[in-house]
């Protein structure tokens, strides 16, 4: 089963419920990290330290920058949704009706948000545009009757995709079925490609430009999950094979520096742990790219490059084993440069039982933010200066 349909609800119903959590999360399971240490689940390069930016009731699910001073993340918080904003200095935050779990800005006066209107069922699709001054929704299709967005990614003003799926929101347990919609400029308009035989969606989307795009996800109720890979042309979506073994993998991020330099991540499920997933596209073919497992189990959340020696990847470790009487799940993020991943000191904040990073965003070397959650409940920013990771 994939991540969006992995979580119990554990708080008041609605997105005002920021308790949710993976299935089998407790409220509390092993020793909380110490303040500024880095956990075993991520030791690697780096040194870390804490203190530096704010965090907020509720979560992060996504980053996205068009410079060191703009940068935007979105997420969940009580009021339902949370944007925030860096303006090279510091983090301002304000909370929307909404929930949002995903956002990409392409210029400083073109930022889309997306996610839906409820956590559960019905829900309809959610676009929020932002035009350098205000941020205002704009109607999107809601196939189905119920629909949720995962993903967004624009090349211009008159050129933006969203991804997700029709189903009820992540808080459903439902059947869920893959959708693709399309900005061009004035109307968001749902797009046609050839469905999975089972049920699954996208979770992520990247494009280059009008005539090259990248939506990736997941088929399958049950795991071992399938990996779901489409590519727009510039005429049609096409299914493109993802070459893993045996075709299992649930893909949750993808980042496109060029349209030879592609990267998918996300992990696999075909054995009882979830082992980390790295995938890239030269141009000709999708080929798999060893990554690591510091503890054993790691699910990658997102991927972000600004060049081929310059990638990062990030999730959390021990998926499957945090609020099981297992060890804390512990952040994770690992750097390509440019021959291998290397994982990086990362930050854990106290914590229940958990902290995760689901977004991630890579302006330069020296430049790498990334955000997520404790415990579902509390926000997390990260920031990378080509030394380490600060909080």
């Amino acid at each position: 089963m994939n991540r969006r349909k992995l979580i119990v609800l554990t708080a008041a119903a609605g997105l005002t419920a920021l308790a949710l959590a993976p299935a089998g999360a407790a409220s509390a399971a092993g020793q909380r990290p110490q303040a500024g240490s880095a956990s075993p689940a991520s030791a690697g390069t780096g040194t870390v330290s804490q203190g530096l930016y704010p965090s907020w009731a509720g979560r992060f699910y996504g980053v996205s920058a068009t410079s060191a001073g703009n940068v935007w993340a979105v997420g969940l918080s009580a009021a339902g949704g949370q944007i925030a904003h860096w303006n090279g200095s510091s983090w301002s935050d304000e909370d929307f009706v909404n929930g949002y779990q995903n956002v990409d800005a392409q210029s400083p006066k073109n930022v889309w948000a997306v996610g839906g209107t409820s956590w559960f069922y019905p829900t309809q699709t959610l676009a929020r545009h932002w035009n350098g001054k205000t941020w205002t929704q704009v109607p999107t299709p809601t196939p189905g009757g119920s629909a949720w967005f995962n993903a967004v990614a624009a090349t211009s003003a008159t050129n933006a995709w969203a991804v997700g799926y029709i189903g009820g929101g992540p808080g459903d347990s439902g059947v869920s079925t893959p959708i693709i919609e399309r900005w061009n400029g004035k109307v968001w308009k749902q797009q046609s490609f050839r469905l999975p035989t089972n049920p699954g969606q996208f979770m992520a989307v990247a494009a280059t430009g009008r005539d090259n795009a990248w939506a990736v996800g997941t088929t399958g109720v049950e795991a071992p999950n399938g990996a779901l890979i489409e590519h727009w042309n510039g005429r049609v979506w096409r299914r493109i094979p993802a070459n893993t073994p045996y075709g299992f993998g649930n893909l949750q991020g993808v980042t496109a520096i060029s349209p030879d330099n592609v990267w998918a991540v996300g992990y696999t499920n075909s054995s009882p742990v979830y082992l980390s997933l790295t995938l890239h596209w030269n141009g000709k073919r999708w080929s798999v790219v060893p990554s690591p497992n510091p503890t054993g189990q790691t699910d990658l959340w997102a991927v972000s490059g600004s060049s081929r020696t310059n990638v990062w990847a990030v999730g959390y470790t021990n998926p499957n084993a945090c609020g099981n009487g297992g060890p804390e799940c512990g952040t994770a993020a690992f750097h390509w440069n440019g021959k291998r991943w290397v994982v990086t000191n990362t930050i854990n904040p106290p914590a229940g039982y958990l902290d995760a990073l689901t977004g991630v965003v890579a302006i330069s070397p020296y430049d790498v933010w990334a955000v997520g959650t404790t415990d579902w409940s509390s926000t997390i920013i990260e920031h990378w200066n080509g030394k380490a990771w600060h909080d």
